[in-house]
């Protein structure tokens, strides 16, 4: 049976011939003026290749002062439009349609981006802005100015060959921050009850219409709900919207979802239910216009949510970033190899600062230069570890056609990955472990578990290469042991090695820390972290770095940073406090969770003795999920 994601559909007279949809991401791939580069072109354009349906650009400035990152597009000028033709014949190529996002940052916008005083509908201080500064409040003739600036980017979009526009008006940016009762206390008609606080986007809506012609598609996306702040946005004033906006002539809503006052909940982290779906059919309960709906689906989930009648459109975000061959894989019903999500969030952090990056894509932004091609020269490749850095330079490897043979001395492949599984929220490792390991066996890779490698057996072996991708060995930090309590390493208790008494204390406050503090904690244990550091969690993406430390406060942890230790004793863990107050940390359990050093021992015993050697992952240095699978695409690739 034919999946209903495969399914034409049109919005307006724009027939696209699937109902998968890439939502719009900020990708800071343009250049510092704001035009389209060659390396957003190739991003798209693999999308566009693989079959999706249709790609929404990420947003994009309809003038200079609503900018908000380094690298964003802009729209706000004639100038940008060839190099956005050039966008649109690509994808046009391959037979997507194309649409433009259109945005103004206002209160968000990055001063030192448009070199102006930020704007919103009411003089309200957004705390986490640059320089949280008050926000010059619109007067009715701007508004009417910024109303012809949306139009006019429309206008520019449709002659660059867009089949549309979307005119973003959720996540905290201008036109939310109007429909927003938190951020708009005006007393005109542009404020007050939500067809007022809905007036700005009609206007916009009905100016581009007139200006690009009722046949050409609009639409809009907006916030279905608020959430986590008091008095925003309900799901009644999320319904009448869209029903104004239809009024208004829009051709479709997109349903997201986020709170005004953290607009990084616009990207769902992994332990927040997806509840987008059920917005999205509130909304298409009062429309009669296609609804788009976004939100951590899978191929699975988005099939039953178009066969339940809650959206005729999903739009995937993060799963076009893990996979660009996503359509083409649904299409071939081989959803198994795509390639997972783990919903880390690391791409968000990326984003002001070179540009977005996949921990488990390493193409991702690289996509002319990361081409996975047949090797010139096949050669005999020996892979020492199965961890993420081996698995995947193995994969690489063999889809170019060598022959290579990975060797773990574990009974199963996953390296780091078979621990960083076990705490809560973190199911999405072992997805993709087993990914990882289902496609080294299709792509031919002989595998050899539970071997102990030797300089011996690799000399033996007689590779064309060695990639050495053994891991690295848990610190144990020089602190005195002058008692006799269990000293575990954070690995001992995640494998189920050994057993956690009642009163634990952690050693180490980074990501592996914190996140066994949680598993130990929802296991009844009473935890308490410590920390050298003045922070908890640091190197924790951001976006999930609150809700961590959250948690952890929430379920009784107790955290001390800024730690001097003195040593093991006799009741536990005696230190000093950052307030020089000595302390000690009542324990019948302590356990190491401060990182790792490289383990190089064999490496150094066979680097001269092979024709060619690679070093990968941790035994390099501590690497993350994505930083080790980088290394392992990026060196399989030099082969």
């Amino acid at each position: 049976m034919k999946s209903p994601l495969l399914e034409p559909f049109a919005i307006g007279e724009v027939v696209l011939k699937n109902r998968i949809v890439q939502s719009a991401m900020a990708t800071n791939f343009g250049d510092k003026d704001g035009f389209v580069t060659p390396r957003h072109i190739d991003y798209l354009e693999a999308r566009a290749r693989a079959g999706t349906g249709l790609i929404i650009v990420e947003f994009t400035y309809v003038r200079r002062d609503g900018k908000t990152s380094p690298g964003q597009l802009g729209v706000s000028d004639d100038k940008f439009i060839p190099a956005m033709q050039t966008l649109t014949d690509a994808v046009h190529r391959h037979g997507t349609k194309i649409a433009l996002q259109l945005h103004h940052g206002g209160r968000l916008a990055n001063y030192r981006e448009s070199h102006t005083p930020a704007i919103a509908p009411s003089p309200i201080a957004f705390t986490t802005a640059t320089g949280s500064e008050v926000p010059k409040e619109l007067t009715l003739k701007e508004i009417k100015e910024l109303v012809s600036c949306y139009a006019e980017a429309a206008a520019r979009a449709k002659r660059a060959g867009f089949d549309g526009v979307e005119v973003h008006a959720a996540h905290g940016y201008l036109i939310d921050q109007f429909l927003s009762p938190t951020s708009n206390i005006r007393q005109d008609r542009f404020g007050g009850n939500v067809e007022n606080r809905a007036r700005f986007l009609l206007e916009i809506i009905k100016e581009i219409k007139g200006k690009v012609g009722r046949n050409y598609p609009v639409w809009c996306r907006i916030n279905g709900q608020e959430f986590g702040v008091e008095g925003g946005i309900s799901k009644s004033d999320g319904q009448n919207t869209a029903r104004l906006a239809q009024a208004a002539g829009a051709d479709a809503i997109h349903v997201t979802s986020c709170g005004p006052t953290n607009p990084i909940n616009m990207t769902t982290p992994v332990f927040v239910p997806a509840v987008i779906a059920d917005l999205a059919g509130d909304i298409k309960r009062v429309v009669t216009i296609p609804v788009i709906v976004v939100g951590k689906m899978t191929p699975e989930t988005a099939e039953r949510v178009l066969q339940e009648g809650k959206a005729d459109l999903v739009a995937f975000g993060r799963q076009h970033l893990a996979d660009p061959e996503f359509a083409r894989k649904v299409a071939s019903n081989k959803s198994e190899d795509l390639t997972p999500c783990i919903y880390c969030m690391k791409c968000r952090d990326d984003v002001p600062i070179g540009g977005i990056r996949c921990s488990v894509n390493a193409a991702l932004g690289k996509e002319a230069d990361y081409r996975i091609t047949p090797a010139p020269n096949p050669r005999r490749l020996l892979i020492i570890g199965g961890g993420p850095a081996g698995m995947e330079a193995a994969r690489v490897a063999a889809l170019k056609g060598h022959s290579v043979t990975l060797w773990e001395k574990k009974t199963k492949l996953g390296g780091q990955l078979l621990y960083g599984c076990m705490p809560p929220h973190k199911d999405r490792i072992e997805v993709l472990r087993g990914y990882l390991e289902r496609q080294i066996i299709k792509a031919g890779v002989k595998v050899e578990l539970g071997f102990e490698p030797t300089a011996e057996k690799i000399q033996a072996f007689k590779p064309d290469v060695v990639v050495f991708a053994a891991g690295g060995l848990p610190f144990t930090p020089p602190i005195p042991n002058r008692g006799d309590i269990p000293v575990l390493q954070f690995v001992d208790v995640l494998s189920g090695a050994a057993e956690v008494g009642e009163r634990a204390v952690i050693i180490g406050g980074g990501l592996v820390g914190c996140e066994l503090a949680e598993y130990l904690a929802e296991k009844g244990k009473k935890v308490t972290v410590t920390n050298i550091l003045p922070e908890m969690a640091e190197g924790v993406s951001p976006v999930l770095r609150g809700y961590l430390l959250d948690r952890l406060v929430e379920k009784g942890v107790e955290l001390l940073t800024n730690v001097a230790y003195d040593h093991f004793g006799p009741g536990g863990v005696f230190l000093s406090t950052k307030e020089g107050t000595r302390r000690t940390i009542q324990a019948d359990t302590i356990i190491l969770a401060a990182g790792f050093t490289p383990c190089r021992q064999l490496y150094e015993e066979i680097k001269e003795k092979v024709p060619e050697i690679k070093l990968v992952g941790d035994c390099v240095e501590a690497r993350s999920i994505r930083d080790a699978i980088a290394d392992g695409y990026r060196v399989a690739l030099m082969f």
